[in-house]
């Protein structure tokens, strides 16, 4: 009767312990390039992830994320219209793109170690949406009125790869740094041509 009550609660025990062990992860980026004439033009983009990680041994979680991306691209330059009385005087194209993915973690070192490198990969899911706005001046009239093109919306089965490096600094808090990338699935020669460099924080519970 002892053995019959003592293996499950043994069982639970080990379970319990096995899947004791998440890590949250908040990242954020931002980003400004001014171009073009006396600087009139510019792109922004900023970009926050989080993750949550759930271990099933020291070093190896299954990886649950998120990602946001928002790109804005403006351009003042103007741009007559042959054969019109018009001109573009500016126009603003607006990326934004949601990523939801899920895979493996694999730490590079135990969880106590100062410095602690990840790499994580799995499938992703990918929603864009693309918008363009521009203004046309009447060159006469010195009049002006926006054409808006878009949203054009997509959604893409991808795949996500990541590096992440680890500073700790408490038992439970540590400073990190990342790069990230997500592309098409199973073309993985595109991967290079999206790589986001992030920084951020982990915790663990």
């Amino acid at each position: 009767m002892k053995i019959k009550l003592v293996l499950p609660l043994f069982l639970i025990l080990a379970s319990s312990s096995l899947w004791a062990l998440s890590e949250l992860n908040a990242e954020f980026g931002y980003g400004r390039q001014v171009y073009g004439t006396n600087d009139s033009s510019k792109i922004l983009s900023r970009s926050y992830s989080g993750s949550f990680a759930q271990y099933l041994f020291d070093t190896t979680a299954i990886e649950f994320n998120y990602a946001f991306q928002s790109e804005v691209t403006t351009e003042n330059n103007t741009v007559a219209i042959t054969g019109t009385s018009y001109s573009v005087v500016s126009m603003q194209n607006t990326m934004i793109t949601n990523v939801y993915g899920v895979g493996l973690r694999q730490a590079l070192a135990p969880k106590n170690s100062p410095i602690r490198p990840m790499i994580s990969f799995g499938y992703a899911k990918q929603f864009s949406e693309n918008k363009t706005e521009y203004t046309f001046q009447n060159d006469t009239t010195g009049s002006r009125f926006v054409s808006r093109d878009g949203p054009y919306k997509a959604r893409v089965d991808s795949a996500f790869a990541g590096f992440t490096l680890q500073l700790k600094m408490t038992q439970t808090f540590s400073l990190q740094g990342s790069v990230k990338t997500v592309f098409p699935a199973f073309k993985t020669g595109l991967a290079k041509n999206n790589l986001k460099y992030t920084a951020g924080f982990s915790w663990f519970f």
